[in-house]
């Protein structure tokens, strides 16, 4: 398998965020399911200078951006950039790069106190994602925080009924239906990927629509550069 081809490129995320629905209602109410979770570690680690991987349309950066956080967020879609600079007020603490993640990402060494990354490690191939935990290693500093969710292995049924057919590529790594890359991570999996880290919280958690049915099973981990 080609690692270079083996994931959502940016064409995919661009078309993605200009007629997804759930992209915009996202911007416009800054939802912050997978944030709030996060927010008291943010605290405890008396973290001041956050990078937010795979923002999309921004609703995490911006919010951390409002509660007095330096933000800086990051994605491939220049599409999801461009909505995420609309949706914040110029006067916040914030910036947005339009960048692919799985490149080495453009900061200086040990440059950020915290990298938050929701739901966007499961787009890569292991090979790929482990380079990428190796880049947020390189940016943070000596005892920063890596907070982030992934989907778990118990959502690989959920995925492939919503987005049919599924292709697998690779162990637990599949291409969907609209042509999403989707990686499905055990717990031995999430610790895999942050050997050599310390594991600091590792829980898997389920998250429900308003009517309890599951929107989605995920890993939730906080990791401490070593």
């Amino acid at each position: 398998m080609n690692d270079g081809l083996a994931y959502s490129r940016a064409a995919y995320w661009d078309d993605y965020h200009r007629t997804s629905v759930a992209s915009d209602a996202t911007r416009r109410t800054g939802e912050r399911i997978w944030l709030n979770c996060f927010l008291p570690t943010l605290e405890a680690y008396r973290s001041r200078r956050i990078l937010d991987l795979g923002c999309g349309s921004g609703a995490d950066a911006i919010a951390l951006a409002r509660c007095g956080y330096e933000t800086i967020g990051i994605d491939i879609s220049a599409v999801a950039v461009e909505f995420a600079r609309q949706a914040h007020d110029d006067a916040l603490p914030i910036r947005f790069v339009r960048r692919d993640v799985a490149e080495p990402l453009p900061f200086p060494d040990a440059s950020f106190d915290a990298v938050l990354s929701n739901l966007t490690l499961h787009m890569f191939p292991a090979t790929i994602a482990r380079r990428i935990v190796a880049e947020v290693g390189r940016c943070l500093r000596p005892q920063g925080v890596f907070l982030f969710h992934v989907n778990s292995t118990e959502d690989i049924a959920l995925r492939i009924v919503q987005q049919p057919p599924a292709v697998r590529l690779a162990p637990r790594f599949y291409r969907l239906g609209k042509g999403q890359t989707m990686r499905f991570f055990s717990e031995g999996c999430c610790r895999e990927l942050v050997a050599g880290w310390t594991v600091r919280h590792l829980e898997h958690v389920v998250a429900r629509r308003a009517d309890g049915a599951v929107q989605k099973h995920a890993w939730r981990c906080v990791a401490e550069k070593a």
